[in-house]
């Protein structure tokens, strides 16, 4: 995969999924989730913890609910059994049967709400803050979803993030099987190192917003779309990934994806403490013109020319400032257009723009930049000037002028 000291673990992800389950209407879609993330042969584990206080009644009901799971298991064709244990530590009850039964992934289900001292909530933060096998945790969206969404951020091509990118496009490609749309990999803040080939290989094509991650989620995901959120294992990188994601995706299903293991036990459990932040204020809805730059990098062996790309964009809005050009130390053309669109806010500007191009066949295999351009940009010469975007506490200065050259069937206009 990405990280070759992380490939046996992504290779046996699927060998024993263990599935806590604290709420009875989590069941069906947790198990669904469940098949498709074990391999031909594997084995969900199944298991409710009780209170010693629970009375007979509410046993029965834990057993029966048990039952229930294994028969919708048969449906679904995968193996699965059930265990209810009885312990007045419900967290460390789950951390037990993760070494008991060697599972090799977690799936927990989620609310999706947070608050200033918890991310998950207290159980399943506590067994976050200690598991020392990668676990997804999941917040059921409004629809069932048909599209896998991957964003990757910055943090997650630096070496600290690495696990948690490896484990994210591991559960991505398990989980894109099932689902009718093409995945789309949402590549956020600045560029830098090349995506990898395993990650590249998820999407047919590749969507870039310099902005923060939550941001270009906002702009792109729907109600249909199954989320999965590489954690890098810090404040920051958690923080992005649950409360920001959530409130970003209101009714998309979101899926968490935590790499912690061979870590030691306890590194995640500052992180987890810390994470939780208030839902910020709702943002206007009056309607503007918003211009975005649109830079394409086209495939290897594109089949489109600048002007078909500018054809494209006008899909959505009136566009100007078409260039197009070969960098000396690039493997692949770059075209790029101003487009003007009506929208509430940059957001939704850009959730058409990506709409549009996502759904043109000749941009197969591209990487598309979307900045908003910045007010009083135009120069009046054709150029941009540059565009500070955000990534976490940093401030990027991204320069739209860099050296932009023709060659023989390229124009620039």
């Amino acid at each position: 995969m990405l990280d070759g000291h992380r490939s046996d673990t992504a290779a046996t992800l699927g060998r024993c999924v263990l599935v806590p389950i604290a709420n009875p209407a989590s069941v069906r879609p947790l198990m669904e989730l469940a098949a498709d993330l074990v391999d031909p042969g594997g084995e969900i584990h199944l298991l409710t913890v009780l209170r010693p206080t629970a009375d007979a009644d509410v046993q029965a009901d834990a057993w029966h609910g048990m039952s229930v799971a294994e028969q919708l298991a048969d449906r679904l064709g995968v193996r699965a059994r059930g265990e209810v244990r009885t312990d007045a530590r419900l967290g460390d009850a789950v951390l037990a049967t993760i070494r008991e039964r060697g599972a090799s992934l977690v799936l927990m289900g989620w609310q999706g709400a947070s608050s200033t001292s918890d991310v998950f909530g207290r159980l399943i933060d506590h067994i976050v803050g200690h598991s020392a096998v990668p676990l997804a945790v999941v917040r059921t969206g409004a629809q069932e979803y048909d599209r896998v969404v991957l964003p990757i951020s910055a943090d997650h091509l630096r070496p600290g993030g690495a696990g948690g990118l490896t484990l994210a496009a591991s559960l991505a490609g398990r989980l894109q099987r099932s689902t009718a749309r093409a995945t789309t990999v949402l590549r956020t803040g600045p560029l830098g190192a090349e995506l990898p080939d395993a990650i590249t290989r998820l999407g047919d094509r590749v969507h870039h917003d310099p902005r923060r991650t939550h941001q270009a989620v906002a702009a792109f995901a729907g109600p249909t779309d199954l989320i999965v959120a590489p954690v890098a294992p810090t404040v920051s990188g958690l923080r992005a990934a649950t409360t920001h994601l959530a409130w970003a995706a209101p009714d998309a299903t979101l899926l968490v994806a935590i790499d912690v293991g061979p870590v030691d036990e306890g590194s995640l459990v500052p992180a987890v403490a810390a994470a939780g932040r208030p839902r910020p204020a709702t943002a206007s809805t009056t309607r503007a013109a918003v211009r975005l730059v649109v830079t394409v990098r086209l495939p290897e062996a594109p089949t489109v020319t600048p002007q078909e790309v500018e054809q494209i964009l006008g899909r959505c809005g009136s566009t100007e400032q078409l260039m197009a050009w070969w960098p000396s130390t690039g493997d692949r053309p770059r075209v790029r257009a101003t487009v003007e669109l009506v929208a509430a806010d940059a957001d939704h500007a850009i959730a058409r723009a990506k709409e549009v191009l996502q759904a043109a066949d000749g941009l197969v295999g591209a990487e598309i930049t979307y900045d908003v351009e910045a007010e009083g940009a135009d120069t009046g010469s054709g150029e941009q000037s540059p565009i500070a975007v955000y990534e976490g506490d940093l401030t990027v200065i991204r320069d739209l002028t860099e050296a932009d050259r023709s060659v023989d069937g390229w124009s620039t206009s």
